[in-house]
């Protein structure tokens, strides 16, 4: 199921005709980001133990509280630059009332860049079929993936990386 958060962000202006962004984020946003800390972690732990053969443990999850992050990266290709990744994913239709635009955002550590695809939605309020499409969304490193492992944001696992053909 595919969470609507809502992140505001405020502009101003400085003095000196500067433009100062501020992003206020929401109980959904603050979660995520912890989601997002606690599975680089997880993976640097990992790596810390088994090297570049390491595999995380997958997040634990408490109760019936879902995992935000959501839709979940299946493969990630990497472009000729090494810092371009194309993600692969199941959301929902682009085009229409039931539509939905997506936007990466990469979380990079020393050992693995984690992705979090965001859903933006045509809709208000949600009546619409819940098939599936494939979509992708890129998103640009701070440098070059160079070895890194790729992870998904649902449950901090290592995804498959293709070099673009």
């Amino acid at each position: 199921m595919t969470r609507r958060r809502l992140t505001v962000l405020v502009a101003s202006a400085t003095a000196l005709g500067l433009v100062a962004l501020w992003r206020i984020a929401t109980g959904d946003d603050r979660r995520l980001d912890g989601q997002v800390r606690q599975a680089l972690e997880r993976y640097e732990q990992a790596f810390a133990r088994d090297g570049a053969r390491a595999t995380p443990t997958p997040a634990r999850r408490d109760g019936f509280a879902p995992v935000l992050g959501a839709p979940s990266v299946e493969k990630v290709t990497v472009l000729r630059d090494g810092g371009t990744l194309t993600a692969e994913f199941i959301g929902g239709r682009a085009t229409g009332p039931c539509g939905s635009d997506y936007t990466a955002r990469a979380v990079e550590s020393e050992h693995a860049v984690l992705i979090v695809i965001e859903e933006h939605p045509h809709w208000r309020v949600r009546a619409c079929t819940s098939e599936g499409h494939l979509r992708q969304a890129t998103v640009r490193l701070s440098r070059p993936l160079d070895g890194r492992t790729v992870l998904e944001a649902m449950r901090g696992m290592p995804v498959t990386v293709e070099p673009a053909g």
